[in-house]
């Protein structure tokens, strides 16, 4: 036999391989199709993930103008009862000058002193925030009088960190005061967009006259109305 005559096993090994080439083409169109299947799941997750970012934070929203409108209702709410109570009095008053014809120096003087302290007493409400991961920038909008000489207690902070502000600065109708601060990541695994904390914010009227209002971060704001400190 010539030695260059191809053997037999060759030809069966040549065929071998052209018989294998359609398997690795249809492996790898296989792999082809199951790259393009998880391109498309991995494009459906992500497209998933947007969308439930984008409602949560139009329910975030939606929760901080709910929390506003309630703190603008609570301040409606006090001014209508301060009011009521004043017109209270002045009644009191008349029916005493009418049954008696005299009223107490006594009387006049504390009605004089509550009308005054409705006149001057600021009043903040919430009014948003501009928070982040890194901090959170509480916005108070100061519906009342001029509030000065302004000071943040901390209560219950455990797991955040409240800046001091600028005690020095007045604070006049319709002013806005800030309030900034952070997660303490030492203690918590929360972020400074959900950290919950309360304050107590402390304050004067324009005579001196000195108020608390605590302040409440939990799923939403809460703000008490000023509640005036008597010596």
């Amino acid at each position: 036999m010539d030695i260059n005559e191809p053997l037999i096993t060759d030809w069966i090994n040549s065929i071998a391989a052209l018989l294998g080439v359609p398997l690795i083409i249809w492996g790898i169109i296989k792999l082809f199709i199951k790259d393009n299947s998880q391109e498309r799941k991995i494009g459906s997750l992500e497209s998933l993930a947007i969308s439930q970012n984008n409602v949560t934070l139009k329910m975030t929203e939606e929760i901080q103008e709910l929390s506003r409108q309630t703190s603008e209702f609570q301040y409606q709410s006090e001014l209508m009862k301060e009011s009521n109570f004043l017109i209270q009095k002045q009644i009191e008053l008349q029916n005493e000058i009418f049954l008696y014809n005299k009223i107490s120096k006594e009387k006049k003087l504390e009605f004089q002193r509550i009308e005054r302290l409705s006149k001057i007493k600021p009043f903040f409400v919430y009014s948003g925030e501009n928070s982040n991961q890194r901090e959170f920038n509480v916005k108070l909008l100061n519906k009342g009088e001029t509030a000065k000489n302004i000071s943040i207690i901390q209560i219950d902070n455990e797991l955040a960190k409240i800046l001091p502000i600028e005690n020095f600065k007045e604070y006049g109708n319709n002013q806005k005061l800030e309030i900034k601060g952070c997660a303490d990541l030492s203690r918590t695994y929360y972020n400074s967009r959900q950290v919950p904390f309360v304050l107590d914010l402390m304050f004067n009227d324009i005579d001196g006259n000195k108020y608390k209002q605590t302040l409440t971060r939990d799923n939403n704001y809460k703000i008490t109305n000023p509640k005036l400190i008597e010596n």
